[in-house]
């Protein structure tokens, strides 16, 4: 399969279904925050602006255990057996605090088990991913992490999906408290207090139903992540891409590496700030949006939002698994980034007038952003050894766009700005974006040569980009 012996074959064979596996649930409890959050916000008696802290928290603790996996993976776990322990270890416990989470009136515990819980799941995918490189090397495994995040957005999908059946109908609940909505016209309110407060009690009894799908979510990630522990008790052997001297050699002789890789990796840094930071603007905001945006939608409408978007995610990478094998990670970034620009600019000519315009845009802004992760990740690392510190980078940048843009957008959602600034505020993001991968793709050309026979010297590089 990839020049290793059969025992290694075999150990592949089991590992990488076990990952994917896993990584689908870690899918699942990254979203079902989003479908579920104005409820969320009813239960534990904060404002929808104020409940998006939880994916500030959330992505804070993702990107402090996405820093120190990529500094202690590599160096202390250097055994199969110790890899495969925790993986298991971090996605278990990833489970264990997602139960949790709907079990709690406090919004404090609330965001603070969602900061445990995005602590261990941002260890989890950057010890997976720089594993994949690790295992079969950077050539070999495009796509592979491609497919990684293709299952991570098939959770996406399913969630919205799960989470439908337990939400309540348009009949059920009171929007405006729902939605934060200040009412100032006491006097044309002519319903009785007794009919006033009906509603209220409804959403109270209805908050218990939303546990449900955390609980299936979590309990996903625990039972899944047992099949690394079975891995690590077989008598198998891990392979090891870089294990082979020779190999090792013949790459060192050819090395190119990039002129000014401070730079180069601060806006590779930023890119991801960016991108993830997109993903984050939508991912909690889209039912939000079509519930208390201008379409005022019903919350099964509004929750189809989540689910194109979600659903345009899973399709896109799914698609780039495939894509990426003739394709290079070069040219589907700037198909990316080509798409996003046109489908946030569809939204915004369309999103706040038309429930299928909505929908249309979110599906194909979901589909396109999908492919930027995985395919800057093979890019970069194409042209450096991302396994060791590097490979929390990618990981530390997309947390800190995803702990930042969470806010803004609450923010700005209930301003004097009103709901649409959300999909303007993408539009700005994708023009960044593509300043920044032209910056990228700009420093990457400028490289340092070298060989075994003669000392550095810098060129610009002819030959064709990967």
């Amino acid at each position: 399969m990839f020049h290793a012996d059969r025992e290694a074959r075999i150990w592949l064979s089991i590992y990488f279904p076990v990952s994917w596996l896993t990584q689908f649930g870690h899918g699942l409890v990254t979203t079902v925050v989003g479908p579920t959050q104005p409820y969320l916000a009813r239960n534990t008696g904060v404002a929808i602006d104020t409940v998006n802290f939880v994916w500030t928290f959330g992505f804070f603790g993702f990107l402090i255990g996405s820093l120190m996996t990529g500094c202690v993976f590599k160096q202390y776990c250097t055994t199969a057996t110790s890899k495969l322990i925790f993986l298991f270890t971090t996605i278990c416990f990833t489970g264990v605090f997602v139960i949790v989470l709907p079990l709690t009136s406090s919004f404090a515990l609330l965001v603070t088990g969602r900061l445990i819980q995005h602590f261990l799941l941002g260890a989890f995918i950057t010890a997976d991913a720089s594993l994949i490189v690790f295992l079969i090397g950077p050539e070999k495994s495009r796509p592979f992490t491609m497919l990684i995040h293709a299952v991570i957005g098939a959770g996406f999908l399913v969630t919205s999906l799960l989470v439908r059946p337990f939400l309540p109908s348009e009949a059920e609940v009171n929007k405006d408290i729902l939605c934060s909505r200040q009412t100032t016209n006491t006097t044309s309110t002519t319903v009785s207090s007794d009919e006033a407060e009906e509603p209220l009690e409804s959403e109270d009894a209805l908050v218990p139903y939303i546990a449900w799908p955390f609980i299936i979510s979590g309990s996903w990630c625990i039972f899944f992540s047992l099949g690394f522990l079975i891995l690590a008790c077989l008598p198998y052997r891990m392979p090891n891409y870089y294990e082979d001297e020779e190999q090792i050699k013949e790459e060192k002789s050819a090395t190119r590496s990039i002129k000014n890789p401070v730079i180069f990796f601060s806006v590779v840094f930023l890119y991801y700030f960016v991108s993830c930071g997109i993903e984050r603007i939508y991912q909690p905001m889209a039912s939000t949006f079509g519930l208390c945006g201008p379409l005022d939608l019903s919350p099964a409408d509004a929750v189809a939002t989540d689910s194109f978007y979600n659903g345009g995610f899973m399709c896109g990478r799914l698609a780039s698994a495939v894509i990426a094998g003739f394709i290079s990670p070069r040219n589907m970034i700037i198909i990316s980034l080509c798409a996003c620009l046109l489908a946030s600019v569809f939204l915004c000519a369309f999103a706040g007038s038309s429930m299928y315009g909505l929908y249309s845009g979110t599906a194909l802004l979901g589909c396109f952003v999908s492919w930027q992760f995985g395919s800057c990740f093979s890019w970069v690392a194409k042209k450096e050894n991302v396994t060791g510190r590097l490979s929390s980078l990618f990981f530390i940048g997309c947390g800190a766009g995803s702990l930042a843009t969470p806010p803004l957008a609450g923010f700005i959602f209930t301003s004097s700005l009103g709901p649409m600034s959300i999909i303007y505020l993408t539009l700005g993001f994708c023009v960044l974006q593509c300043v920044l991968f032209t910056v990228m793709w700009i420093l990457a050309r400028n490289r340092t040569s070298s060989s075994r026979s003669s000392g550095p010297s810098y060129s610009l590089t002819s030959t064709k980009e990967q």
